[in-house]
């Protein structure tokens, strides 16, 4: 969608999201992790071209608490709700939305399990550390491992109910995670962050997202890609 015809729903989300970035230091918390990690993804959600997933932008609201303070999170959730909400229905109202989601559902669910597969055995490595630097490196490991379970969950969550809406079964839910208070994922620390590594393009491409080899190339806005 180029920038002079995007819808009005469209449009309102990518301006509260460009307003919301310009809060944020582009140099700290998750917004640093999401610029390294899956610079294309972040320029097509600033856009209009992509909506993020819901986690994202908590994430990004996480930030602002950080920043400016939990009551400014707050108070800017139930906008950027409902401006998400109203975005995403506008990109599943398009011809061929439906297998898109279904696509990316299944990436999302490989993610998880690899996910759920790599804390799993940073855990037993965990328990069998041999020293204290071992330990915290692969303590460091395992909160990135979870954080990626986290959000695939997350992700597989929001793009079932999409699907579910699509399909008629029931009103359109709320994004996961959206209910009640922002998250309180800690925001990480970009000292201890895995060092980013060039990505191929398919790997941040939205449509052809694949399970990452290593913690270092996930945390994507997108997933995957």
């Amino acid at each position: 969608m180029a920038a002079e015809q995007l819808p009005d729903a469209v449009r309102e989300f990518t301006d509260d999201l460009r307003g919301l970035l310009a809060r944020l230091d582009r140099y700290a918390g998750w917004c640093l992790v999401f610029w390294q990690r899956d610079p294309d993804g972040m320029r097509a959600c600033l856009e209009g071209r992509e909506p993020p997933p819901w986690d994202v932008v908590e994430s990004l609201l996480q930030d602002l608490a950080a920043v400016h303070g939990p009551a400014a999170a707050e108070a800017e959730l139930p906008r950027a709700r409902a401006l998400h909400a109203e975005a995403t229905a506008v990109f599943d109202a398009r011809p061929g939305a439906r297998q898109t989601l279904s696509d990316r559902l299944d990436v999302m669910l490989r993610e998880q399990r690899y996910a759920a597969d790599r804390r799993a055995g940073l855990t037993r490595r965990l328990a069998a550390a041999a020293n204290r630097e071992e330990a915290e490196a692969l303590g460091n490991d395992l909160a990135w491992a979870e954080d990626d379970h986290r959000r695939a969950t997350a992700r597989c969550a929001e793009l079932t109910a999409r699907m579910t809406a699509l399909d008629g079964h029931g009103r359109r839910a709320r994004p996961p995670h959206a209910q009640g208070r922002v998250a309180s994922r800690p925001a990480p620390d970009a000292a201890q962050a895995p060092a980013p590594d060039p990505v191929p393009p398919e790997l941040r491409a939205a449509q052809q997202h694949v399970p990452p080899p290593a913690p270092a190339e996930e945390t994507h806005v997108h997933g995957g890609g």
